[in-house]
Formats: C-alpha cells, sequence, structure tokens
C-alpha cells in the first residue's frame, strides 16, 4: 500500500517494477548443502544488497505458467476451429507471453523481498536456480550470476545427514550407495551448467566455492561485493563477514561441533572422511573426477 493507504493499481506498480530493474539484479545457485544459504546470508548483510531464498522461481512460477500458457492456447485453437471457424476466432498466445509474465512477476517477488530496504543490488537465492541460469540470462539480460560449488563428497555428506531418515532394519551401507547414485546425474549436470554460463557471460557470472569462503572469507566476500558494485570496503567485509560466521549462524556453535538435523551442521572441509566408504569415494571420483581441478580441490 501507498502512504495513504491504498493498494498501487496497475501503472504504479509496473513503474516500480521498472525502477527495480534498475538495479543490479542477481541470482545465486548451487547443489543443496553446498553453502548456498551461506552466502545469501553473506550477500544480504551488507547494508547495500538484498538478497533472499528461496523464490522457487523454476518450479512454481516458470513451469505452471508454461502449462497454463498451454491449455489457453490449447482452448483457444479447439474454440477457434469449432465455433468461430467462419470468423476467424481469437489470437493465440504467442510464445514470449511466457517470458514476459515471468520476468513480471520475478521482478514483482523481488520487490516484494525488498520489503522497503534501499539497495543497489537484489538477488535471489534457489539452489536449483543453477539449471535456470541461462533462461534468467535471456529474462534480465543485465543480471549477474553467483554459483557456489563444494567438495561432492563434502556435499553428499551433508546432505544425508540432513535429509536421510533411516527406515528400521534399514541397511546403511546399501541406502547411502543408493543416495549417492541418485544424486550424482544432478550434481554433475549443475557444475556443468553454472561453469558454461561462465565461460559465456564471464563478465556477469562469479563462481565461488566453500572451501574458499572457508579459508579466507573477507577477500571472497570482497570480491562479491566488488562484483555486485556495491561498496567493497574493510569495515563493511569485516562486519558481513563477523554476522555470518558459523557461529553466528549456528547459534554460537564453533566449526567442527556437530549437530545432526540443524541447517548450520558442522561447518567444516573433509567432513566426508567421517560417512563416505572407499568404495563410496571412488564411485563419485569416477563421476565427478573432473570437477576437481576446475575447482581447485584434492581428489
Amino acid at each position: 500500500m501507498n502512504q495513504a493507504g491504498v493498494s498501487p493499481g496497475w501503472a504504479e506498480r509496473q513503474e516500480a517494477l521498472r525502477r527495480l530493474a534498475r538495479c543490479q539484479v542477481f541470482f545465486v545457485g548451487g547443489a543443496p548443502r553446498s553453502g548456498t544459504t551461506w552466502l545469501q546470508y553473506l550477500l544480504d548483510s551488507h547494508p547495500e544488497v538484498c538478497c533472499r531464498g528461496e523464490g522457487l522461481f523454476m518450479k512454481h512460477l516458470a513451469e505452471p505458467l508454461e502449462a497454463m500458457m498451454a491449455a489457453r492456447r490449447k482452448a483457444l485453437a479447439v474454440k477457434n476451429d469449432t465455433v468461430f471457424r467462419h470468423a476467424g476466432g481469437y489470437e493465440l498466445p504467442a510464445s514470449e507471453d511466457v517470458e514476459v509474465l515471468l520476468g513480471t512477476a520475478v521482478l514483482l517477488a523481488l520487490e516484494r523481498q525488498r520489503a522497503g530496504k534501499p539497495c543497489r543490488a537484489i538477488g535471489e537465492k534457489t539452489p536449483e536456480n543453477v539449471f535456470f541460469f541461462a533462461r534468467m540470462k535471456q529474462l534480465f539480460p543485465g543480471a549477474k550470476f553467483v554459483g557456489i560449488a563444494r567438495d561432492p563428497r563434502d556435499v553428499l555428506t551433508s546432505a544425508w545427514h540432513f535429509f536421510h531418515k533411516p527406515a528400521p532394519g534399514e541397511d546403511a551401507v546399501a541406502a547411502k550407495t543408493a543416495f549417492i547414485a541418485s544424486a550424482l546425474p544432478s550434481l554433475d549436470h549443475g557444475a556443468r551448467t553454472m561453469l558454461a554460463l561462465a565461460e559465456q557471460f564471464p563478465s556477469d557470472c562469479m563462481n565461488v566455492t566453500y572451501e574458499g569462503m572457508r579459508a579466507a572469507p573477507a577477500p571472497v566476500a570482497a570480491r562479491l561485493f566488488r562484483f555486485l558494485g556495491v561498496a567493497d570496503g574493510g569495515d563493511v567485509v569485516a562486519s558481513c563477514v563477523a554476522r555470518t560466521s558459523f557461529a553466528a549462524l549456528s547459534g554460537g556453535r564453533s566449526a567442527g561441533m556437530t549437530q545432526d538435523g540443524s541447517f548450520f551442521r558442522k561447518g567444516v572441509v573433509g567432513d566426508w572422511r567421517s560417512t563416505l566408504t572407499p568404495e563410496m569415494n571412488e564411485t563419485i571420483l569416477g563421476r565427478l573426477g573432473w570437477m576437481y581441478p576446475r575447482f581447485g580441490w584434492a581428489p
């Protein structure tokens, strides 16, 4: 509502969205349990940045819009071929109609998430955005994209402890092996998609690693802030890093102190050794070993 307590009309909303589109729009993605939420909190802690998660733009906006428009196109075509076959009927929706509606819906969501916070850069984090980056680049040519990668063994270890619910009498090794096998294709596709966009649009993409953020959070934060065009001075970087440390986000636990079921479970690098067997390690490296030299990890 505006200051008079009246909901804005269509034209007023469109003008607000046009103003928002002139900010630096960005999207964050990466594999689930790779540090996307930590990255989102770090970015949102900056006074000139608004970053929230998760908008679920692909699954709960793009896909339903495509289905809705296909159904409308089909219904109109049937009506045109029957009732109005002699009169020409009604124009069918164009293929780009979905993109116009999707772009508007995304901007509307970003405007609502801002909740009045003044910002120079506004973005959203959903892990699955990596599969949506190329389409978002077409929708928003000036947008920027931030990807985060983590050693897949630690990703799978964290995901296992966070998502898996043991069944009575379960063979833990067999269940874990099946879990890993089901996740490998998505991890592979997501990483390749993220890297491909960065190769095509190097100035508009920045990929970081969980390991790099753990080792040196301040330099990574400064690079991210410069990438988004916001202040990267030492004081603001130090404040953002402190506010989003593992201890701050986990309620006071130090990195390495495990709390299964917590969103911020342990916060360390290399925890896979406590969970995966040598055979599981070989399976992961056999499928995703190409990632290690690309991201600077030791296999």
